[in-house]
């Protein structure tokens, strides 16, 4: 029964660990701001003078923030592409 006890108690302070931020960004130019722990992210982008609202985005795991939203992906088919 200890030992039943000792992995549960375990595993919640790991749990709990791994839910703290560590990781804390701010860009005082644009006012974005960025959170970061070991499980989740989130990033708060304001909105711009063409824009109605602020981009809110939630990430698990935190590379899923990594992506840039204003980057056009390549449709061409890897068939299609030159041989160099």
């Amino acid at each position: 029964m200890k030992l039943g006890k000792i992995i549960g108690r375990a595993a919640l302070i790991t749990l709990a660990v791994t839910a703290i931020p560590y990781d804390f960004k701010e860009d005082e130019e644009t006012g974005a701001y960025e959170i970061r722990s070991l499980l989740w992210a989130f990033k708060k982008v304001p909105r711009t003078a063409e824009e109605e609202k602020d981009h809110y985005y939630f990430a698990m795991p935190p590379s899923g923030l990594d992506f840039n939203g204003d980057e056009e992906e390549d449709d061409t088919p890897l068939a299609e592409e030159p041989l160099v």
